[in-house]
């Protein structure tokens, strides 16, 4: 099974139960989250109670009350970096080091996925990548020395994916998009020293707003995720290094 199936055919059976879900109290469940989780969570709409969406988050790539020129502008290189990319042929200016096994750790619940990754150096810094490519996704995580950087991922040209790191953990901007066209997002929400804070907004094919949640104070949201996880892969342990992967 191709890896990106799986994991949707995963969040899917995972989510079943929980779309349109509410409380005791009849308060609207945020349907990614474990619902125990959620005491200090403000849900104003799911997929199940959608509402129109104001032009303020129109959810447009060039919605600068959304994205600020500066990501703008590296959306747009991204796709450019990665436009001629693979696991053993990496971005200018970069050095092949060699393939080795990483893993996608999943909390909720808990199992991981093995793959290979292609490595690679900045010949003139202390930056490196790390690349994945499966059928016609490729999963790209950039560090530099101080542990900066981004994951992203690509399909066919199309930003679908992009989260923003600082010295190590989930810090930025976290946005989903591509998957209807190039010239719009999914989801949007801001990380700050690995926890989501404020907005968390989704948005369907039609632009309309199927998830709205306001998070009132910095929330573990990978911790208490269900069937999501975050791009960031890790090493195998080495008394793992010999299993064999899982089909790409």
């Amino acid at each position: 099974m191709k890896l990106p199936n799986l994991i949707l055919i995963l969040s899917l059976l995972l989510l079943d139960n929980l779309f349109g879900q509410t409380n005791q109290t009849g308060r609207l469940i945020f349907p990614w989250l474990l619902p125990e989780s959620q005491s200090n969570i403000v849900v104003t709409a799911n997929p199940e109670h959608p509402i129109p969406c104001p032009l303020a988050y129109t959810n447009l790539i060039s919605n600068t009350n959304l994205f600020t020129p500066a990501e703008q502008k590296i959306f747009t290189e991204i796709v450019q970096k990665y436009k001629n990319v693979t696991t053993n042929t990496g971005p200018s200016g970069t050095t092949f080091t060699g393939l080795e096994m990483r893993q996608w750790n999943i909390n909720n619940p808990p199992f991981n996925i093995k793959f290979p990754v292609g490595c690679f150096v900045y010949t003139n810094s202390g930056a490196h990548e790390e690349i994945a490519y499966y059928a016609r996704t490729l999963v790209a995580m950039f560090r530099t020395q101080s542990g900066d950087g981004y994951n992203v991922q690509l399909d066919r040209g199309r930003l679908l994916t992009y989260l923003e790191y600082r010295s190590g953990v989930l810090d930025g901007l976290s946005m989903e998009g591509g998957i209807f066209d190039a010239d719009h997002c999914t989801e949007w929400a801001r990380f700050v020293n690995g926890k989501i804070v404020g907005k968390f907004i989704g948005w369907n094919q039609g632009g309309a707003i199927i998830m709205q949640a306001e998070f009132k104070e910095p929330f573990d949201f990978l911790k208490y995720s269900v069937g999501k996880f975050d791009l960031a892969w890790d090493k195998v342990p080495a008394t793992q290094t010999n299993s064999a992967p899982s089909t790409p």
